[in-house]
């Protein structure tokens, strides 16, 4: 699905479910050595309004289990927008997650 199609999809869930957190888009950063797990450099996310670092987290590992497997927790740097985050920082619409192998 394109991020186009992703987009316009959010849109009329929003309309349908006013109810609902509304949808944060996030971009996902990775330094050379992950690209070669991930397959690319930079990803669009997208996650509900009020998630945390942590559940961002949980699902990139989710979508590439071979990161969390070769890489043990203190070797993959994280940051947003700049700073480190802490498991619970909030995400934001347009943050941008980079990861980095330390």
């Amino acid at each position: 699905m394109s991020e186009e199609e992703m987009q316009k999809m959010i849109k009329e869930m929003a309309k349908e479910h006013p109810e609902m957190p509304r949808a944060l888009r996030l971009t996902l950063r990775y330094d050379a050595t992950l690209q070669k797990i991930t397959g690319r450099a930079e990803e669009p996310m997208f996650m509900g309004e009020g998630g945390a670092f942590v559940y961002l987290l949980q699902n990139v590992f989710m979508a590439y289990p071979e990161m969390e497997r070769r890489y043990p927790p203190g070797t993959i740097g994280f940051t947003i927008n700049g700073p480190p985050p802490k498991p619970h920082s909030p995400l934001f619409e347009g943050d941008i997650i980079s990861f980095t192998i330390d």
